[in-house]
């Protein structure tokens, strides 16, 4: 009987909390944390890198049947469209291999497009940047929204370039350029093994530094965009 009687006032004191912070709630303050901050390796992206695009596995399977699809490329708002199309459609690009029972992800190997990519970005050469994408419902058709500003940003340092770099370390101009969340190593020789660590390690947006996310409001309006203002269709021979 004891037992019960705490565990009715315990409620009762709950209760009242609960009363109390939902007479006072507001959004005002809140912002919704970036998804990019928690691990999420079964959900749609893409990686650009200096030389080539490759979409993962997870955005691949998020458009059924799809093969052959156009990308677009907004420059104001620095976001990027994937939508599906046939494969004689104009400036169709092919991102996966399709076998009879699935479809698995293929680099697209280019040179130009990461290059327009990377200047209208100013993104740091020696990295590759993962973007995650968002699948949304448009005029009747599923397209992907990746929003370029919102990256993970890996080194991409390989071969013989992976070698120079144990002999010297990065400049302090390279260093400001990009904000790492984990402590960098200060050992001057740093090993093959020990770049291939650091390219596993991600880095972030230095605006990202002071904030989870964006506010409520904004969050809400993140998302509104709009195919006939502003987008441009990136064309290449197929």
């Amino acid at each position: 009987m004891h037992d019960t009687a705490e565990y009715t006032d315990e409620k009762e004191i709950i209760d009242q909390k609960a009363i109390k912070l939902a007479e006072d709630f507001s959004y005002d303050g809140y912002q919704v944390v970036r998804r990019e901050l928690f691990a999420h390796l079964r959900e749609p992206a893409v990686v650009i890198r200096r030389d080539s695009v490759t979409f993962n596995t997870a955005c691949i399977a998020g458009l059924e049947d799809t093969v052959y699809i156009q990308i677009l490329v907004n420059q104001d708002s620095k976001r990027m469209v994937v939508r599906k199309c046939e494969e004689n459609d104009k400036d169709a690009l092919r991102w996966c291999v399709a076998k009879p029972d699935k479809r698995k992800s293929r680099k697209m190997t280019n040179k130009i497009f990461s290059a327009m990519m990377y200047e209208m970005m100013g993104w740091n050469l020696d990295c590759r940047y993962k973007i995650l994408g968002h699948k949304i419902t448009f005029e009747d058709e599923t397209i992907y929204v990746f929003d370029l500003m919102e990256t993970e940003i890996f080194l991409d340092i390989k071969g013989k370039r992976a070698k120079k770099d144990t002999e010297s370390q990065f400049t302090t101009e390279k260093a400001n350029s990009i904000e790492e969340t984990a402590s960098n190593s200060t050992d001057n020789e740093r090993s093959v093994e020990e770049i291939k660590r650091k390219n596993r390690i991600p880095f972030y947006p230095k605006e990202w530094k002071d904030s989870f996310g964006l506010p409520v409001e904004e969050h809400r309006k993140a998302l509104e965009i709009n195919m006939l203002d502003g987008y441009a269709e990136f064309t290449t021979g197929k």
